[in-house]
């Protein structure tokens, strides 16, 4: 949840970055022009998106693994998939109803398009749900673990 929040925080930092640029060169209602900015720009906020991606399967993985019956094994990695596809879905519900609620902030051009904003937004919301996630895994009550014997669950329902 940290990497949704550190990719949030940066799309938007390269995105205000961008909307100056356009700015300074005129280029604001010239969408088929070239911008003078590297492309490179945007690797800072693709790194953190694998990143956030690669350790988001393996936490959902890891805790179906831990807290799941043993029984539905089989089940998990479709499980763990079918949590990631929701994420997708509700993420494309989001573009949607941001569409329809800030119509300014999505419009036909990119120039045109206050992106900046949206990626704040997206950040907030994302800390949001950290806290709300920090609570319920405070009063989730934790299974034994099969490997360690519950030790390490048991750490956690402490702390």
């Amino acid at each position: 949840m940290t990497f949704a929040i550190l990719t949030c925080i940066t799309a938007a930092s390269v995105e205000t970055r961008r909307l100056s640029v356009i700015r300074k060169h005129g280029l604001l209602d010239k969408p088929d022009e070239k911008i003078p900015m590297s492309m490179f720009w945007l690797l800072p906020q693709f790194l953190l998106l694998g990143a956030l991606d690669g350790v988001a399967e393996n936490g959902i993985m890891s805790f179906f693994k831990d807290q799941g019956p043993p029984l539905m094994r089989d089940y998990f990695v479709l499980f763990t998939r079918g949590v990631i596809g929701l994420g997708m879905m509700g993420n494309v519900v989001f573009v949607h109803v941001v569409g329809k609620v800030k119509p300014s902030w999505l419009k036909d051009t990119l120039n045109m398009s206050r992106l900046d904003k949206y990626y704040w937004t997206r950040a907030v919301l994302s800390a949001v749900n950290l806290v709300v996630y920090v609570l319920v895994a405070k009063l989730f009550s934790y299974r034994r673990c099969a490997d360690d014997g519950g030790e390490e669950a048991l750490k956690l329902k402490e702390l």
